[in-house]
């Protein structure tokens, strides 16, 4: 799904979580571009959002016909095939249960409405 210069930027952002002075400076060091970073984090957003409405599809697809699983049988789904879903959801989960909530002001607010200060 991702490129491979996708998959290193979230690598390294990934890898920055146990030492983030460290890891910003290895961010910089592989995407010395900012407006690079910010095209690689719009496609990964993007990709991921994409993913996201696959995965539900199949999901669904699964439950009705197993023929889409992989594996035969009589024998279960490989991991590697379940781990990924899990993994991104419970991901997304913490960060759902982590991300401040975000009040009805900070949409009330003069951007929200699309009027612009004079």
């Amino acid at each position: 799904m991702f490129s491979e210069r996708e998959r290193l930027y979230l690598d390294l952002v990934a890898r920055s979580s146990d030492d983030p002075e460290t890891g910003r400076r290895a961010l910089v060091s592989a995407f010395p571009n900012p407006a690079y970073r910010r095209k690689l984090l719009w496609g990964i957003r993007r990709k991921a959002a994409d993913a996201a409405v696959d995965w539900q599809r199949y999901a669904a697809a699964a439950l009705v016909e197993e023929k889409v699983l992989p594996g035969s049988k009589a024998a279960p789904p490989p991991l590697l095939v379940e781990e990924p879903l899990v993994t991104m959801l419970r991901g997304l989960q913490a960060l759902v249960t982590r991300s401040p909530r975000r009040s009805s002001a900070t949409t009330t607010g003069p951007r929200a409405s699309g009027r612009r200060g004079r």
